[in-house]
């Protein structure tokens, strides 16, 4: 094998591959890359046996051919190479690496021994705007239970009703849930669990680019199509909870705040809640005010009023603020809605003015 590449690209192709390599590995080709010429282009491909990357690189191939070589030393020395063309050439189980006054040669494992990349056929496919997909999978997977008892709820639930798809995460103490309306029906309503890596590695690889993605699934695995990249994963097996019944449908009071001051109030009363990560938020609908409370019998205390519109009786309410800040941190609107029913029940937050969006957290019982 011989190509020539530039440094630009070559680095882009290795850095969206390479990030799911754990180095935990006892298999020893799982730490490499597959590199193999397809149709006048570079593929680039890595697996965990979970979850496998494939891009395509632009590139000029001077022969065909395919290796394997170690992630994390091809990917150090590329990032390192000054930004020109790159020349890669296979050569008695090592690969070349040159440009200008650089000569390197890498190790390489024979392409034979790497594993086998699924194909999967398009069977159940829904294209999405990839800003859109990106947005919503950023506003539930940090939800996801990071609990491997629970398999179920340690992924991503795609639930297709109709002309909606509901991406939603929950870990028990908090619960997720964003819309997406699709351009054309489901016919048939579905629901598959995506793993939370997955999620990641999927949202990580849209970055800011534009385009659409195709989303294909069977009864085991999904197929992620972006751009020049794919990603095919295995789905996680069991029953998702039935979690819409646990969403309140009434309330007894509202509280319409501006997001970014919420934020700043949490963080600074934060410092004062570091054992128990509590904030008790007091409505008071007679002076419109909400106000954050944070004590530490070690510290001290943080008290902060926000002008607020209070609808409904006052009260008050103890949440986990760092379930709070992962809300608002991924809400785009500048106000939001705090919908509360009493001290011991759950609370949504929803971005002010839309209905796309729910994000529902448990109190913390004194």
């Amino acid at each position: 094998m011989k190509i020539v590449c530039t440094q630009e690209n070559l680095k882009q192709g290795l850095a969206t591959v390479g990030r799911i390599i754990s180095s935990s590995n006892t298999l020893p080709i799982l730490n490499n890359i597959l590199i193999k010429t397809e149709n006048g282009q570079l593929k680039i491909s890595s697996t965990n046996l979970e979850i496998a990357i494939t891009t395509h690189v632009r590139c000029k191939v001077e022969e065909d051919g395919e290796i394997t070589v170690a992630s994390k030393t091809i990917m150090d020395l590329v990032n390192n190479l000054p930004n020109k063309n790159i020349t890669l050439q296979t050569a008695h189980n090592e690969v070349e690496v040159e440009t200008e006054n650089y000569h390197t040669s890498i190790k390489t494992l024979p392409a034979e021994e790497f594993p086998l990349i699924p194909q999967m056929e398009n069977e159940n496919t829904i294209s999405l705007d990839s800003q859109e997909l990106k947005n919503a999978l950023n506003q539930v997977v940090f939800a996801a239970s990071t609990n491997q008892t629970q398999p179920e709820i340690s992924g991503i639930l795609f639930k297709l009703e109709g002309e909606i798809l509901k991406v939603t995460a929950t870990d028990r103490y908090r619960l997720a849930e964003k819309k997406i309306m699709l351009k054309e029906k489901f016919l048939t309503p579905r629901e598959v669990i995506l793993p939370q890596k997955t999620a990641v590695e999927l949202s990580r690889i849209i970055g800011n680019q534009k385009g659409v993605v195709e989303i294909s699934f069977n009864e085991t695995q999904t197929s992620l199509c972006f751009n020049e990249t794919q990603i095919i994963s295995r789905l996680i097996d069991g029953q998702y909870p039935p979690y819409e019944q646990i969403i309140p449908t009434s309330f007894n009071s509202k509280v319409f705040t501006e997001k970014q001051p919420l934020i700043n109030a949490l963080r600074a009363g934060a410092i004062f809640s570091q054992g128990t990560n509590s904030v008790k938020l007091d409505y008071d609908s007679e002076k419109q005010v909400l106000t954050l409370v944070s004590e530490s019998a070690e510290l001290g205390k943080s008290v902060v009023d926000l002008p607020s519109k209070v609808e409904g009786p006052s009260g008050s309410v103890v949440l986990n603020h760092h379930y709070i800040l992962d809300c608002l941190s991924n809400i785009e609107t500048a106000g939001v809605e705090i919908k509360i029913i009493d001290d011991s029940a759950a609370t949504l937050i929803l971005p002010e003015g839309k209905n796309d969006y729910i994000y529902l957290v448990m109190p913390i019982k004194s």
